[in-house]
């Protein structure tokens, strides 16, 4: 059994009843994508419109908090798309996500310092205890180099 426009209707909230009340469902009422007259027949509810006579920017009618609210009753209830465009293409929900761009960090951190040096780092020490002998001979002599063999020798065993 399906249901009647006016049954569908009953069963929306009371905020949105009101509001569709007032300003009729987009495919009965074609509503302005950019600001116009107050006067104008076309006059969006949740953009800023101009006074007519004093040319003055006049707030919109339903303010961002309210546009919001209104926006996520009726995605709610699945009339979303019947209500009239939001001011600045506001976007909510999973399109929010998937328009978003992602941020550079988030790709590739930066990272902290020794994070960024810690491979640089660990080779320069390798490199360094490889050469350690050659530095302590040059540094102490003759009589270190000799010691350092005699040591050598007594290292090996029979095997």
């Amino acid at each position: 059994m399906s249901l009647t426009p006016q049954q569908a209707f009953k069963k929306l909230p009371q905020t949105l009843q009101n509001f569709f009340t007032r300003y009729p469902p987009a495919p009965f009422k074609k509503y302005a994508t950019e600001p116009t007259l107050t006067s104008a027949e076309d006059a969006n509810p949740f953009l800023y419109n101009r006074h007519p006579v004093t040319q003055k920017v006049q707030d919109p009618i339903y303010s961002m908090r309210r546009q919001s609210d209104l926006f996520k009753l009726a995605y709610k209830f699945g009339v979303a798309d019947l209500l009239p465009a939001l001011n600045n293409d506001k976007k909510f929900f999973q399109e929010k996500y998937d328009t978003k761009p992602t941020l550079r960090g988030v790709t590739s951190p930066k990272g902290h310092k020794w994070e960024r040096t810690f491979t640089k780092r660990k080779t320069r020490i390798a490199d360094a205890l490889d050469k350690v002998d050659d530095i302590l001979i040059e540094a102490r002599g003759t009589k270190y180099k000799k010691r350092l063999e005699r040591r050598e020798k007594e290292k090996r065993t029979w095997y």
